[in-house]
């Protein structure tokens, strides 16, 4: 058997399904400021549901909202050192430019262009300069949580923001975490470098889902396969997920296409996803959540902004 909880804004849901996804068990239970409690309460009263057959669930699945709330609400984001690989070459943007002044109060424990990255063929643009990273650290280490490196053309060569990552831990120590870019997005600079920022402000809110939900499944003595849900409607580990947090906002959502699809037997539609938080409406094709294509840009229309929210899937749920 399988158990799939959903922890939201307002309630937390859980659910058993059997091999042959029939429902054994739902529950419904308002959301815990701490998370644990209301996840508790909503697996508990699935479990008591089941009574001896509880001993079958081999899986437990959860997918939440918490990400997508935190960065709506401005609230439990980490602090970031925003560090940009990428002087002389990219000095007329500066990192989180085009983002809400909020949010990027919020977020921010300063930024710095260095110099660095590389160019397209992974040939470098100019040598890392490991003393300005240095002097940048000393700088932010009392107001960062976090820290987020993006250097240019990082997905052709990754070397220097693994440099980098290795100076954090010799400024900062281990347990300071560190979001590489070129581990969470494609060539795309700015588009990379938001989503690595957003990685890095999110560890904490993944800290405490994740801690929250081995804390109830051990007071329970369950011994099982754990999962995430992430925005594509598909699974990844829990210690995947506490990595890259990123890839959990838009998951609500994509839970709500997969379970319309699943309840209804449609397979293609818009679906509503009707929250306390937010509301969020998703194209369904195929049983799947659709990606967001690109549109293409002709001669009359003007470029793309260079703003967040302009981010291409699966970086799409900028949830300004």
């Amino acid at each position: 058997m399988r158990v799939g909880i959903d922890v939201g804004g307002t309630n937390t849901d859980a659910v058993a399904l059997d091999d042959g996804d029939r429902i054994l068990a739902r529950a419904k239970r308002p959301t815990s400021p701490d998370v644990t409690g209301g996840l508790r309460a909503a697996l508990a009263a699935v479990l008591d549901e089941l009574g001896e057959r509880a001993a079958a669930v081999g899986r437990v699945m959860l997918g939440t909202t918490h990400a997508t709330n935190a960065i709506l609400e401005r609230r439990g984001l980490g602090r970031v050192a925003v560090l940009r690989l990428g002087a002389p070459a990219t000095t007329a943007i500066p990192p989180l430019e085009g983002w809400p002044d909020d949010l990027r109060e919020a977020v921010s424990a300063g930024a710095a262009i260095v110099r660095g990255g590389n160019f397209v063929d992974g040939g470098p643009i100019a040598p890392l300069d490991d003393a300005a990273v240095r002097r940048f650290l000393a700088e932010t280490a009392a107001n960062a949580d976090a820290v987020a490196v993006t250097g240019v053309f990082s997905p052709a060569s990754e070397e220097q923001e693994r440099r980098v990552a290795e100076i954090v831990r010799e400024e900062l120590g281990e347990g300071v975490p560190v979001s590489l870019s070129h581990e969470i997005g494609s060539l795309g600079l700015l588009e990379r470098e938001n989503a690595t920022v957003l990685n890095a402000a999110l560890y904490a809110v993944a800290r405490d889902v994740t801690g929250a939900l081995g804390a109830v499944l051990a007071e329970r003595g369950l011994s099982v396969e754990t999962y995430f849900a992430q925005n594509d409607g598909t699974l990844m580990a829990v210690e995947y997920a506490a990595r890259y947090p990123v890839l959990t906002i838009g998951s609500g959502p994509a839970n709500s296409l997969r379970g319309a699809a699943f309840l209804s037997g449609v397979t293609d539609a818009i679906v509503a996803d009707v929250g306390g938080t937010s509301t969020d409406l998703g194209v369904l094709a195929g049983g799947f959540p659709a990606s967001r294509p690109r549109r293409p840009r002709s001669a009359a229309s003007p470029p793309t902004s260079a703003c967040p929210t302009s981010w291409p899937s699966p970086w799409a749920a900028a949830p300004w």
